[in-house]
């Protein structure tokens, strides 16, 4: 199985009765982990006769309709249910916990839904005969979100069921960086040193990912081998550069697949899916990681202490060893390029468009809004050019606004936009405004 050292550790956690986080950058498998774990051949293989013991109830959080508590009570006791049918022995258990979900839903005053809540894990932990294991997949918005009564909540149910409950949590950020509220801090205590980062794919475990996205294509091993070279050990990765692959060069001939290969290695550096993946995981690195990045594919000289941190993410291999995390030429060249986009930097105002990041005199500047970047893009593609209202306008808000955005609401997000820029906004160097004629941006 992939990533079959991070099952066994959520699953001897659980054994024990402990809390888990699973902490990892964009698509890099942290729910396709939880879901495996869920599944009754992963159990049977890891846990052996015992997995009977356990009702995993898995919780996608992106399928909340809103950030509410209700919201997540009512996913959650959806998820439990679905479980304790699956089961095939818990249908009577089943049928009392429908009563207590539409309680949560349509509860006949406020307070009754958070009861409900409660009464119905209470049911699954007392007369189940299982210990329930709550997955909280893509967890990160309804922590940070949500008010800290909700966990504060969460944690008394841990405290007075003890080994009968466990909560495994998967976000992108450790959860003391997401909230430090005081009862969400109650909550994390949970995870106390239970935290574990997972990152790029061992090559075994990329390979292995590999043959499971190209499954019904005639693939051969150099195909396989070409794949997990070029994507390394990044699921998103992984499985867009399939995509590649399949349309250029699945099924074609031994004699033609070197160059049909030379071919999606073009094409795969013009992919916006693999420029947005690149992008998205370079934003979540801090700036001390990206430059330990550059120097470290560069061969230059690195600082340690950003480079463990690369390591304890699972972004870095230690060597070439089989069980190391996969660096793939994808992720190598997106690194290399933002090294070299940094040594061109020059006096005035860069737009990195790979990684979404706005420069002014070779300093990053903090991230923008979507309408100030629109604007700056603008004005960045017209540089040293006048740009109107109208045309601000119809590229930042849409054709549709053209009667609803006045002067003043212009001129209110130019400011905006300034004050990010310029060293000094009260005498702006870059962005100019042009009295009745629109405004520029000076190179």
């Amino acid at each position: 199985m992939i990533r079959e050292h991070d099952a066994r550790f959520i699953l001897n956690a659980v054994r024990q009765g402990n809390c888990t986080s699973i902490v990892g950058l964009s698509n890099t498998g942290k729910s396709a982990l939880l879901r495996e774990v869920c599944t009754p051949a992963v159990q049977t293989e890891l846990f052996g006769d015992e997995g009977d013991a356990w009702l995993f109830a898995y919780v996608d959080c992106n399928l909340m309709p809103e950030l509410s508590e209700q919201a997540l009570h009512e996913i959650t006791l959806r998820s439990i249910i679905a479980a304790l049918r699956r089961s095939g022995v818990q249908d009577a258990l089943a049928e009392q916990l429908d009563e207590s979900y539409h309680q949560v839903v349509q509860p006949a005053a406020p307070i009754r839904s958070p009861l409900a809540f409660d009464n119905a894990l209470r049911l699954v932990c007392e007369e189940s005969g299982r210990a329930l294991v709550i997955l909280f997949d893509e967890f990160d918005d309804p922590f940070e979100k949500l008010t800290g009564r909700v966990f504060l909540n969460l944690r008394a149910m841990k405290d007075r069921f003890k080994n009968a409950l466990v909560y495994v949590t998967a976000t992108e950020r450790p959860l003391a960086q997401i909230s430090q509220s005081a009862d969400a801090s109650e909550f994390i205590e949970l995870f106390d040193t239970r935290e574990r980062w997972i990152g790029f794919l061992s090559h075994s475990d990329a390979t292995a990912l590999a043959r499971e996205f190209v499954a019904g294509a005639p693939a051969a091993e150099a195909d396989i081998a070409f794949i997990v070279q070029q994507a390394g050990g990044h699921a998103g990765l992984l499985e867009t550069t399939t995509e590649v692959w399949r349309r250029i060069a699945g099924g074609v001939p031994d004699s033609a697949r070197e160059s049909a290969l030379a071919l999606v290695r073009q094409a795969l550096d013009d992919q916006p899916p693999i420029r947005a993946e690149c992008a998205k995981l370079w934003s979540q690195l801090s700036e001390a990681e990206q430059t330990a990045l550059i120097g470290h594919v560069h061969g230059m000289p690195a600082e340690p202490e950003a480079l463990d941190a690369l390591r304890a993410k699972c972004l870095l291999g230690r060597d070439n060893r089989e069980d190391e995390p996969l660096v793939g030429e994808i992720w190598r060249a997106f690194v290399h390029r933002q090294g070299l986009a940094r040594e061109d930097l020059q006096r005035g105002v860069t737009v990195d468009v790979d990684a979404g990041e706005v420069y002014v005199d070779g300093r990053k500047i903090e991230p923008l809004t979507e309408l100030e970047y629109k604007l700056l893009l603008l004005l960045y593609g017209r540089l040293n050019k006048i740009v109107d209202k109208y045309t601000i306008v119809t590229n930042v808000w849409g054709e549709t606004y053209l009667d609803a955005v006045d002067d003043a609401r212009i001129e209110k997000l130019v400011s905006r936009l300034r004050s990010k820029l310029e060293p000094n906004a009260e005498e702006p160097r870059y962005l100019i405004t042009l009295r009745g004629r629109g405004y520029k941006l000076v190179g």
